[in-house]
């Protein structure tokens, strides 16, 4: 639910819009908005400028019916010489199939999340990286829409520095403390997420 902004100022000379629009619309005139979801029905209301998914996210859309056929083709898509493999593979096809819906309500940056298990392997985050963004690509979408959603680890950082030098955009996620950051900025990665929260944990 949205809440009201309550604006004091010294001489109370602040316009009367400003007043009473709520948090949302406040914090949209200073900042970019960013949706991290899978549920695509909050997306088209908040209409933000990018948005970000991550497996947990994605989980709990698909036990709505309306997705029932974006979870059946990732299904019957997936390929692998195990269960197992198969799986995984079908999670990431159903995660970039969310995805491509997504870049269909934004106009900007859509973040995919490489398999957090890999966040301590340099190279198969890259290649996991790379998969992710051919299935996109299968689907329409240019890498310069994505973002792929990497682990802040050290081995997870060095990912992102080689990615971005294939131009390969990286969102950093995990980032819990200044000296991640500053990693971070030395890799010359697109975006950092800083770690503060869920929404749910505050309200």
């Amino acid at each position: 639910r949205a809440s009201r902004i309550t604006c004091v100022t010294r001489h109370n000379l602040v316009p009367h819009f400003a007043r009473t629009m709520n948090s949302r619309q406040g914090l949209g005139q200073h900042s970019k908005i960013v949706a991290d979801t899978g549920d695509l029905d909050s997306i088209k209301q908040l209409q933000p400028v990018d948005a970000t998914t991550n497996p947990s996210l994605i989980l709990a859309a698909v036990n709505d019916p309306k997705f029932a056929d974006l979870v059946d083709k990732a299904i019957k898509s997936a390929k692998g010489d195990t269960l197992d493999d198969r799986v995984t593979d079908a999670t990431e096809r159903l995660a970039v199939a969310f995805g491509v819906e997504i870049t269909k309500l934004v106009p900007g940056y859509v973040s995919t999340e490489v398999d957090a298990r890999l966040s301590f392997d340099i190279k198969a985050t890259i290649a996991k990286a790379h998969k992710i963004i051919a299935l996109y690509e299968e689907h329409g979408v240019s890498k310069d829409r994505i973002l792929i959603k990497i682990a802040s680890t050290w081995e997870g950082i060095k990912a992102g520095e080689e990615l971005e030098k294939q131009g390969i955009t990286c969102n950093m996620t995990l980032l819990f403390n200044f000296y991640q950051a500053v990693a971070c900025a030395h890799a010359r990665v697109r975006l950092i997420s800083p770690f503060v929260g869920r929404i749910l944990d505050f309200f």
